[in-house]
Order: structure tokens, then C-alpha cells, then sequence
């Protein structure tokens, strides 16, 4: 099975969907709101949402995200996010700051791969640690083995604390970066998402 990464540029993208399918255990129609604590919601993804534009136009964050202080425009947007819904369960994370409700971010499980973007006005919050753990729940729910983050750049120290931090590893190295996996147990599941 070929590795998608979901960070290409909307080019590699299209060529990619002309690739046979593979078969998905995700059910889209069945996604619903899901409230992960008082303050972020995890809303399916629905349509383009304008916030989208700050987190993948920020050149210091896509630096993270791509490796390459790049903009992505509103159509590589909307042609990534129609193709991460096609192979995984797709997310925005919503905030309440207790005055109103914001889109700060998106989130993405796939079968090969894990991927989460927040707002960097939202940063050092633990929004995308307590998110990150919803969706460890969420694939030992789905019965995985494993959860992967296909890359974190070397220079992403915050991901890399992050992620080590909720027992992910790094396993394989790539040119600037490692990806990182963490195994799942069937066991004691509520106990993760309790933490």
C-alpha cells in the first residue's frame, strides 16, 4: 500500500487521485460534533473555511507543516482537504474562550497517517496534545495497531516534545525529518483520553 502524505503541494495531490482507491474503514456519513472537553470541539469537516487561509499562508508555519516557508493558495487548500476527506477522517478544532467559538485549526486520521495544525495564536495551550489524544482513543477504537505521524521536521521541537510526551517514537528517518508512531493497546482505552 502506498503512503499518502498529506503535506504535498495540491499538484502531487491530483496526480495522486488518479491512483486506484484503496478501501477506507472510515465512515464519513456516520462523522458527528465531538466535544473532547469544555473548551474544543472537534466539528467534521464540511466546506473550505476562510480560517484555513492564516494557518497554511503563514510562511513560520507551514516551514513546520511542509519544510518549505511556502503559501498554499485557496485552491491547493480545498484540493487537500478533499483529499485528506477522502482517505481519513477530517476535522477543523473549534474553541470556546469561554466569550465565543473560533476554528483554530484542523486535524486528520488516516489508515498510514496522523496530522494536526493549530493557529499559532493558540499554541502552548495543550489544545493539539488533548486532541491528539481524542483521536489515540479514536483508533484504538478502530482497532489499529499503530498511530503514524509521517514527519516532524527537525527543527518542529514542539511536535517532537508533543508527541514523545503521549509515547509516540520516532521509527524511520527521513532527509529532514522523522516520522513517528506510537502503538495501541485495547486495553484500559479510557484511560488515555481521561488523562
Amino acid at each position: 500500500m502506498t503512503t499518502f502524505k498529506w503535506r504535498t503541494l495540491a499538484t502531487d495531490l491530483l496526480r495522486k487521485r488518479t491512483q486506484p482507491k484503496n478501501e477506507s474503514s472510515f465512515k464519513h456519513n456516520q462523522s458527528k460534533k465531538v466535544q473532547v472537553n469544555k473548551e474544543i470541539r472537534l466539528i467534521p469537516f464540511d466546506q473550505f473555511r476562510q480560517e484555513s487561509l492564516k494557518w497554511y499562508q503563514d510562511p513560520e508555519s507551514m516551514y513546520n507543516i511542509v519544510g518549505s516557508k511556502i503559501a498554499y493558495t485557496k485552491k491547493q487548500i480545498q484540493q487537500m482537504y478533499e483529499w485528506q476527506n477522502e482517505h481519513g477522517l477530517l476535522y477543523y478544532i473549534e474553541y470556546n474562550n469561554g466569550e465565543h467559538l473560533q476554528i483554530i485549526g484542523d486535524v486528520w486520521l488516516a489508515h498510514d497517517d496522523y496530522a494536526i495544525v493549530i493557529d499559532q495564536a493558540f499554541r502552548n495551550r495543550h489544545i493539539g496534545r488533548r486532541v491528539t489524544k481524542y483521536f489515540i482513543y479514536k483508533a484504538k477504537k478502530l482497532g489499529r495497531n499503530y498511530i503514524t505521524v509521517s514527519e516532524i521536521f527537525n527543527w518542529n521541537k514542539a511536535s517532537q516534545k508533543m508527541f514523545t510526551s503521549l509515547n509516540f517514537y520516532p521509527f524511520k528517518e527521513n532527509k529532514d525529518s522523522w516520522s513517528y508512531r506510537r502503538r495501541l493497546k485495547t486495553d484500559t482505552i479510557e484511560k488515555e483520553i481521561s488523562k
